[in-house]
């Protein structure tokens, strides 16, 4: 199947982009990274090295990382499983790694092959000498020895090391993948994230093996000019890891990989720039994770010298691992999916993509593991399944009482968290948990400053507990928080309308299926003053569409790729929807903002909900709002806000009476309204879309209570965008 490098490089670099690459930066690896993987006749090698078990510092993801790799490569990229060699652990010594990336890479990769070298782990920083400043950055493998005074040397593989074993390689098709952070910021945990840095001082040198086997290989002839690797966070900055529902890992390797699955040439894009939907990208918000690219001499990117890339599998969401019961079911690996989705598709549906008719049920799931029963279907006349076939979402079946969890922050006293969970026992399908597990938000004590001004220059001033909402990696939420000296009860019930708001976005988000819909509708996001551009556009990567999306400015389409969109407050901005099928689509259009607040846009005039009681065409566009309307104004607070548009081929008729119900209360007439039940007009789009599905859940054969989504018949594409 023939890709051309813009299109697919555009579309697999959009969650990249959504954490801070460049285009100037990932095009070039891009290059060598996917055409690469893609390379239909060269010998694919690669080295996947993930370290967990470290003295007094443990992470937990890093070798889930390496699973995640693995499988990607093996399914998705054609990789022979025996051509893969993986280090864990114990196994992940500096001379283990060294000598697997000889024996392994060096010596086997000839001109024309591929070479991977992926590395999860701690990173930590070293001297190079007497004088403070020569410092260089340095992987921590499973035998780390912590530096002293009287004993300094350390069991580091120096950056320097990796790039000249990199330069050593016969093949320019390599790249080295990095998820691991150098600077310890004095903390091992953000919140809910884990720092994947080494908490020990600079004071620690290269040991001499060290030292030597880097001589050795800086006095090789015939180097290549320059190694590129593909770093998770700049030498100053975090990269961390995450716990979801059942499994661990690092988010710059989740990212990737997860688009690396449904990445797709059925669709072309114009920009790239972020696509960040959901609740992974969205918690990145004040991490200052930045993946970059690192070069032997920091200069400039290697040249590439590939022909168009070619994948020869189509676009999926995982893949099937192990035929079981003589074939009536399966284990699948599910690295394409997104992690909330993961989290509620008990139930749900996919499709084998080689077969005509196969269908599969999921009936349980560990971590990124799951076991299904394949379901009767045409393809099982001649035999069972086989591994390696790839599967895709056709059925997401979501719980009705999907709920809200908020991780109570570790800083507050006993006496705090028993109050805490205790008021949040009294709200439905809200749950208070430690600060260590998986949640959606967090509840906790805002960092104390002065409330009051006492009368008498000589009385201290008076400085009182406060309580807020905080997002996963502990940035207050705008609105949340209270004044000084709130019981912790009073607190949790004047929250309560922005948790629901929280709640009702999370719903909404679930309905996010860009990598997943068939149908074939796109969206563009255009501004129309300060300056009038288009500047983002989605569409479906599995709808198939033969048509090309409209240009974008070359300035718009440099600064959308560069990081996540930015729009300043009070600029004014428009919709242009597409429907490119053969049927009539509905829309609604939702806003969530910094603070969760959930708005509803084109809520004015006689089409008093938007256009979920009117149809595009096939073949038909509109406006949003109206061509030659001012538009929309972007608005506060400061921070990031997500527009999620959702196309259904039925109407919004439950969703319609919500918001309807709710406009009588108010009896104002706005072009963005922020919604006062918020939770009811979002259970009211599942309800909706739901009902739209029946006919194709019926014809799969699936009996449910939940909520049964058919992803032929609906589309959510979602813009994140700064306030700035």
């Amino acid at each position: 199947m023939g890709l051309k490098r813009r299109e697919f490089l555009q579309q697999a670099g959009r969650v990249l982009a959504a954490i801070g690459i460049s285009e100037a930066l990932w095009l070039p690896l891009g290059d060598r990274y996917l055409q690469a993987l893609a390379q239909p006749t060269a010998r694919k090698l690669a080295l996947l090295v993930g370290v967990d078990k470290y003295p007094d510092s443990p992470l937990h993801g890093c070798v889930t990382d390496v699973e995640m790799q693995r499988e990607l490569l093996i399914y998705r990229f054609g990789f022979v499983p025996s051509d893969i060699l993986t280090l864990t652990d114990a196994k992940a010594t500096r001379e283990n790694i060294e000598t697997a990336f000889v024996t392994h890479l060096t010596q086997q990769a000839k001109p024309g092959d591929v070479v991977v070298f992926h590395f999860s782990g701690c990173g930590s920083r070293v001297s190079l000498g007497e004088s403070p400043g020569k410092m260089q950055n340095s992987l921590v493998p499973a035998d780390d020895v912590l530096p002293l005074l009287a004993n300094r040397p350390m069991n580091d593989i120096l950056e320097e090391t990796l790039l000249l074993l990199m330069r050593s390689l016969a093949t320019e098709n390599a790249i080295a993948l990095l998820d691991t952070s150098y600077t310890y910021p004095g903390f091992s945990k953000n919140g809910n994230f884990r720092i994947r840095s080494r908490p020990r001082p600079t004071i620690g040198e290269p040991g001499m093996a060290e030292l030597t086997f880097a001589q050795d290989l800086r006095s090789r002839p015939n180097l290549r000019p320059a190694a590129a690797v593909l770093a998770a966070g700049a030498n100053s900055a975090l990269a961390a890891e995450q716990e979801w529902n059942g499994f661990t890992a690092g988010l710059f390797t989740y990212a990737l990989t997860q688009t690396l699955w449904w990445a797709t040439p059925a669709s072309s894009f114009s920009v790239c720039f972020s696509r960040a939907a959901g609740n992974v990208y969205s918690k990145l918000a004040g991490l200052s994770q930045q993946p970059q690219i690192r070069h032997h001499d920091l200069t400039a990117a290697p040249a590439v010298n590939f022909s168009n890339l070619i994948l020869n599998s189509p676009a999926s969401d995982g893949a099937v691992t192990a035929v079981e019961e003589g074939g009536k079911t399966v284990q699948l690996w599910l690295g394409g999916l997104s992690p909330s989705v993961l989290e509620c598709s008990g139930g749900s549906v996919f499709a084998v993509d080689s077969s005509d008719g196969a269908r599969l049920l999921l009936r349980g799931r560990t971590g990124l593991s799951a076991k299904a029963q394949v379901l009767d279907g045409p393809a099982q006349t001649d035999g069972q399944l086989t591994v390696g076939e790839l599967v895709r979402e056709e059925i997401r079946v979501l719980p009705r009482n999907i709920g809200l969890t908020v991780a109570l922050d570790s800083g507050l006293e006993r006496i705090e968290r028993v109050d805490a969970t205790s008021a949040f026992s009294t709200l439905p399908q809200l749950a208070a948990v430690g600060s260590e597990q998986p949640a959606d938000c967090r509840f906790g004590r805002v960092p104390e400053t002065t409330l009051a001004e006492t009368s008498s220059a000589h009385e201290p001033a008076l400085i009182q507990s406060r309580y807020g909402l905080f997002s996963l990696a502990q940035m207050l939420i705008p609105d949340t928080e209270g004044d000084g000296g709130e019981a912790v009860k009073v607190a949790v019930q004047r929250l309560t309308p922005q948790l629901k708001a929280l709640q009702a976005g999370k719903l909404l988000r679930l309905t996010v299926n860009e990598g997943s819909s068939r149908l074939k509708v796109r969206a563009v996001l255009a501004t129309l003053a300060p300056q009038a551009r288009a500047v983002a556009q989605r569409e479906p990567v599995r709808a198939g569409g033969d048509y090309r999306l409209e240009p974008l400015s070359g300035e718009s389409e440099k600064s959308a790729s560069a990081h996540i969109l930015s729009l300043p407050e009070g600029s004014r901005f428009c919709y242009r929807l597409y429907n490119n099928s053969d049927r009539p689509v509905y829309f609604a259009v939702f806003c969530t903002d910094s603070a969760g607040r959930l708005s509803v846009l084109g809520a004015e005039g006689k089409d008093a909900v938007g256009g979920m009681s009117r149809a595009i065409a096939p073949g038909e566009n509109l406006t949003v709002p109206a061509a030659g309307a001012i538009g929309w104004a972007v608005s506060g607070p400061i921070g990031l806000a997500e527009i999620m548009i959702i196309f259904s081929e039925s109407t919004f008729a439950q969703t319609v009476a919500a918001i309807e119900a709710e406009m009588q209360q108010t009896r104002e007439a706005l072009p963005i309204r922020v919604l006062l039940n918020p939770l009811n007009v979002a259970r009211a789009v599942l309800e909706d879309l739901h009902a739209a599905s029946i006919p194709g859940v019926q014809t799969v054969g699936i009996s449910t209570d939940d909520l049964a989504l058919d992803v032929n018949v609906w589309a959510t594409l979602s813009f994140v965008y700064r306030v700035v």
